[in-house]
């Protein structure tokens, strides 16, 4: 992404004007990548052509399109004082670069001589990105196999402490009926020789 840097106004710090250290680098909007036309400078320092903006603003929010900083109250201030458009730094962009300025106000092709955008840094080998996500799918194919394995696991020990427990029970309940039965039985004696 460009990084932008504040272009309107006056050095407060020398007092004069920052017009001599204005380049083609610094005129170029984000969103076009042709020098400004009638700049939009944001709150947030971010500057734009008017009609790049205006056509970020009328198919999205009111916000920046580079930092998404909402600005529809100073949006709406501007567009009604008429006041959206730098008029400092228009001065300045058509004093600097008057042939291209006036090139794009004809509607002429400016960008036969100045290309902005390059290749830029590879960031990543061909091929890398796709063996990291594969390799990411097996990571979390084999941990839920691992889950799915010790859900089963647990369930079986499960089933079996159940099954044991019943057994235990059955095993309790006939021994309790066979001593039940024995007793009667017993009874039964002591009264016949009785």
């Amino acid at each position: 992404m460009m990084k932008m840097s504040p272009l309107s106004g006056v050095d407060m710090d020398t007092g004069g004007d920052r017009e001599s250290t204005l380049t083609r680098d610094d005129c170029l909007c984000p969103v076009c990548l042709e020098i400004f036309m009638e700049p939009v400078t944001l709150p947030c320092t971010h500057t734009f052509c008017k009609t790049c903006f205006l056509e970020s603003v009328d198919k999205s929010t009111l916000c920046c399109p580079l930092c998404r900083k909402r600005v529809s109250t100073w949006a709406r201030l501007n567009s009604r004082r008429n006041t959206l458009v730098d008029q400092q730094l228009w001065t300045r962009i058509q004093n600097s670069f008057p042939q291209q300025c006036q090139r794009r106000l004809s509607g002429q092709d400016t960008d036969d001589e100045y290309h902005p955008v390059s290749g830029g840094p590879r960031v990543s080998r061909p091929g890398e990105l796709r063996q990291e996500y594969e390799d990411e799918v097996t990571k979390l194919m084999e941990e839920r196999r691992a889950q799915d394995e010790e859900e089963k696991r647990a369930s079986e020990e499960l089933i079996q402490k159940l099954l044991m427990e019943e057994e235990e029970l059955l095993q309790e309940e006939r021994r309790s009926k066979d001593e039940d039965e024995q007793l009667a039985r017993q009874l039964s004696n002591q009264l016949v020789s009785a």
